[in-house]
């Protein structure tokens, strides 16, 4: 160790180490230190100007780690300096040096999120309070609670998430992230999100599907009382069977309104939850007709034909939504949207429609026009007024490929109409958009086994003409 010595005014003494002589804290909460070639440049032309924080090691005479200039000893090492300026204390406690450590972290702005977490999460632990956390590192007092939040998550996971290529990891889509009140959802969200962006629409789903719970509970509780009983589990399989009939459907959008009228009725009355609905069904008056073979096989047709309209109108609810929350800045824009408005501008071509105002302010409706109020078409149409180019690209896109058949009158999958949609919804997930189970995502794509199969006969028509 060199034997150089200055003392400052303030009457600390900076010994000089040599670099051999110095090593890293284990307890250092940053892990990463970041690219060192700029600061060790810095460091070749103009020297160490800051001095280390060092303390000895226990039982090893001579011997010190460091406790603040972590990145400055290892960019020092990068720029060939072999002596450091340091200031040595004794006696601190291993509480009293990661305290040190992380006041002195938690102020730098390059700290990973993950770091950030387990560092307040850290200092919590070690008797830490929120308002004391808040005035040493000089966060404010909401953010060093979100940070603390952010640590109650699956630290490997969000650790993986954070380092995965092209996943950047956002503290405002984490934020909204704490809006589920479940900690258990906010980790299975976590893991299966495949960005950023795609997180917070997972989260502000579950937060959505939270609020739908609370209106079903509410809807259950209305029909009960007025004699509506829950449906037999064979139903869920036979709705669309011919053998029930579906009498009036409580959407989970709004909270629901009085069921009467069921008293005069000499049926039997279920409810049934399928896609996004809560519906008051009663069996079908029996055919005493035998069918032939052909006519239950068109009835099993229209079966799934009217099983996959259910399913893709459940959708197209779950596209306006998403756009709405795109319209009104909870989905965060993207930064360029030029190529963005030319995709969409040639998609709407390709559907080739006669555009006009109406169908936009009905998409914002959420309601067919003569179903609304004044007031309500008042408001849709001071939205659409004040829409952008790409917010009315992105809804009258939407409105065309919810008018878009996705099934021939054989009730097979139609290709072209099938590209645009996919095409749409490639367009939806540069914003964060996700299917939310793989039935939607076999209706898009044509996977799901409710479509008829296209017989080798019908493939050679078409090529033919």
């Amino acid at each position: 160790m060199s034997s150089k010595e200055i003392m400052h005014e303030d009457g600390r003494k900076i010994v000089y180490i040599g670099e051999e002589h110095i090593r890293p804290h284990p307890q250092n909460p940053r892990k990463d230190l970041g690219d060192l070639k700029e600061l060790a440049e810095s460091i070749r032309k103009n020297g160490i100007l800051q001095n280390l924080t060092v303390i000895p090691v226990e039982g090893e005479p001579g011997e010190y780690m460091t406790v603040i200039g972590h990145r400055r000893i290892a960019a020092g090492r990068l720029a060939g300096i072999t002596e450091y300026p340091c200031q040595i204390i004794e006696g601190l406690s291993e509480r009293e040096q990661l305290s040190m450590m992380l006041e002195e972290n938690m102020q730098r702005g390059d700290l990973t999120i993950w770091e950030q977490a387990n560092g307040f999460q850290l200092m919590l632990d070690l008797g830490e309070t929120e308002d004391s956390i808040a005035k040493k590192t000089g966060f404010s007092k909401s953010t060093v609670r979100r940070r603390l939040n952010i640590a109650k998550l699956d630290q490997k996971v969000l650790k993986e998430k954070e380092e995965k290529r092209g996943f950047q990891m956002s503290l405002t889509d984490l934020y909204e992230l704490e809006k589920v009140e479940d900690i258990e959802t906010r980790n299975e969200i976590l893991n299966k999100a495949t960005d950023s962006r795609n997180l917070a629409y997972l989260a502000r789903n579950a937060v959505e599907q939270r609020k739908k719970e609370q209106i079903k509970a509410l809807c259950i509780e209305k029909l009960e009382k007025a004699g509506v009983k829950p449906a037999p589990e064979e139903m869920a399989y036979q709705l669309y069977s011919g053998k029930w009939e579906i009498v009036k459907s409580f959407p989970y959008d709004k909270t629901p309104e009085e069921f009467s009228g069921l008293e005069e009725e000499k049926s039997e009355f279920f409810y049934l939850e399928r896609y996004n609905c809560l519906n008051v069904v009663r069996r079908a008056k029996k055919v005493k007709k035998e069918l032939t073979p052909a006519e239950l096989e068109q009835k099993r047709k229209e079966r799934n034909k009217r099983q996959l309209k259910a399913i893709w109108k459940g959708m197209a609810v779950t596209r306006r939504r998403f756009i709405e929350d795109i319209v009104s800045g909870k989905v965060p824009p993207l930064k360029d949207v030029t190529d963005l408005e030319a995709e969409l501008f040639d998609l709407l071509l390709w559907y080739s429609p006669l555009i006009s105002e109406n169908p936009l302010r009905d998409f914002f409706l959420g309601k067919d026009f003569y179903k609304a109020d004044e007031a309500e078409v008042r408001e849709a149409e001071e939205k659409v007024k004040g829409l952008s180019l790409l917010h009315k690209l992105l809804g009258l896109v939407s409105i065309q490929v919810a008018q878009s058949e996705l099934m021939d009158y054989r009730f097979a999958y139609l290709e072209e109409n099938g590209k645009k949609a996919l095409k749409f919804y490639d367009i939806l997930k540069k914003y964060g958009f996700s299917f939310t189970s793989e039935e939607e995502q076999g209706v898009a794509d044509g996977s799901s086994e409710l479509y008829e199969k296209k017989s080798p006969a019908s493939f050679a028509a078409v090529s033919v003409a």
